[in-house]
């Protein structure tokens, strides 16, 4: 099986950071919806900081879906 795990890259006013996400998705598109969401949430906080007076600048900001493949196994009953 695999899952797809959305990790955001930012830099803000200089500090860069990877920001991952503690939920993973078993569809990638899903995984790519939450990264746009996330995206524009970073954007909307830095536009709401600049209201109360603090200026922000996002230099970048990236994001993509790692994807894992998860082994699984089946268990039998006796």
């Amino acid at each position: 099986m695999t899952i797809f795990i959305p990790v955001l890259f930012i830099c803000l006013n200089g500090n860069c950071e990877f920001m991952q996400a503690k939920v993973h998705y078993k569809v990638e598109a899903q995984c790519k919806a939450s990264l746009d969401m996330q995206k524009q949430h970073m954007r909307n906080l830095v536009k709401e900081a600049e209201k109360q007076g603090t200026k922000g600048e996002i230099t970048i900001l990236e994001g993509t879906c790692i994807d894992a493949e998860i082994k699984t196994t089946q268990c039998r009953t006796t």
